[in-house]
């Protein structure tokens, strides 16, 4: 069964994303850095792309782009930290998914090698209750040796 996704512009979506993010109470800084990202993200694709029709490979393009991976400098372009580049893929890949759970989407178009992010975190397994780590015939022959 196919969901029926809204067809939503780019530049709107990008809009609601933004508000969305002031009405849970982001810092300004967040705001304002979630906006710069998805600036480069919206020239990259365009004002007028509708975001169900956004793929794996608009994104993963957009990734590897001079605008996510290079910022301007006077002397021209120059590297972007390594930081800066996760910051703005993860900022990406956050307004993908609440895009998707809007109903713009009718899936995540992530690349392949990101979709580990949309999987839950496994936490720290918990210990087992038995403390022992030796083997029993190792403890048996400790206790017989202290009688």
């Amino acid at each position: 069964m196919a969901t029926k996704t809204q067809e939503l512009e780019l530049h709107i979506g990008i809009e609601q994303y933004i508000e969305h993010l002031v009405a849970t109470g982001q810092k300004a800084s967040t705001v304002g850095t979630a906006k710069r990202s998805l600036a480069l993200f919206e020239e990259a694709l365009g004002a007028k792309k509708v975001i169900a029709k956004i793929l794996p490979v608009h994104i993963a393009n957009f990734f590897k782009s001079e605008a996510a991976t290079m910022q301007p400098g006077k002397d021209g372009p120059k590297p972007r930290a390594a930081a800066s580049i996760l910051q703005i893929r993860r900022i990406v890949r956050a307004a993908l998914v609440w895009w998707h759970g809007q109903g713009y989407a009718a899936t995540v178009a992530i690349p392949k090698e990101d979709k580990r992010f949309l999987e839950p975190r496994q936490g720290r397994k918990a210990k087992p209750e038995n403390t022992e780590t030796q083997p029993e015939s190792a403890a048996d022959s400790q206790q017989e040796g202290q009688e």
